[in-house]
């Protein structure tokens, strides 16, 4: 396995970082894997991977999922679904740490009432979900061509509306929902404008008051 990693900072000023950071090393070592046999069959090399389980930084969702990919062959098959679920959302938790939003409860879906409920929540569900690029989101949604770059950023900024449910059903699974939000947010499309397109016109970000508080390697269920 290689010269032993340096020990994680016991209290961090970012638990949420560091206890994503033990799961990254306790998967490698579940696997059996140095990183340099990792980085051989991964796109990243061995010190990117080492860096995403130095409980540093928060790595790019792009490194832990070549760090999942690297190690999920050598896992037992009973656990490579709990592993990858349990990784995703540890780093989304410790992104949150990081952007400074883990007390943010969020819109419920079973409550949108309007267009700017809508937004609000989908920016809200952005933020629970990592806050990933528009470049990674995109990637991520397996419908690439419903969503233009600068559109996306609106829509995330809450300058525009998503313009079809195809499309806000692409930015949500680009954001990794469950099949299950996926349902609450066709749901909630059909609620607020059912067979019609959302209007164009005046931005949806007036000022409110939020309330307190390509395919992945596995079932999104």
């Amino acid at each position: 396995m290689g010269r032993p990693e340096k020990a994680l900072l016991q209290g961090s000023s970012s638990p949420c970082l560091v206890d994503f950071a033990r799961g990254l090393r306790a998967q490698r070592t579940t696997a059996g894997l140095t990183y340099t046999e990792m980085a051989g069959s991964t796109s990243v090399s061995a010190a990117t991977l080492k860096r995403a389980a130095s409980g540093t930084s928060v790595p790019h969702i792009e490194t832990v999922r070549q760090f999942y990919a690297a190690c999920r062959p050598y896992l037992p098959r009973e656990q490579q679904i709990p592993i990858w679920k349990t990784t995703l959302k540890a780093w989304q938790i410790a992104r949150m740490e990081e952007r400074g939003t883990l007390g943010a409860r969020g819109v419920r879906l079973t409550l949108i009432a309007d267009a700017r409920d809508l937004s609000l929540a989908l920016q809200e569900f952005w933020e629970k979900k990592g806050a990933l690029s528009v470049r990674a989101i995109r990637r991520y949604s397996g419908t690439e061509i419903l969503l233009p770059l600068t559109s996306l950023e609106r829509i995330l900024k809450r300058e525009a509306l998503p313009q079809s449910k195809a499309q806000l059903l692409a930015i949500v699974r680009g954001c990794f929902a469950t099949l299950m939000e996926e349902k609450q947010w066709d749901a909630a499309w059909q609620k607020v404008f059912g067979p019609r397109r959302p209007p164009k016109g005046p931005d949806v970000s007036e000022t409110r008051t939020a309330r307190p508080g390509p395919a992945l390697f596995v079932s999104r269920h």
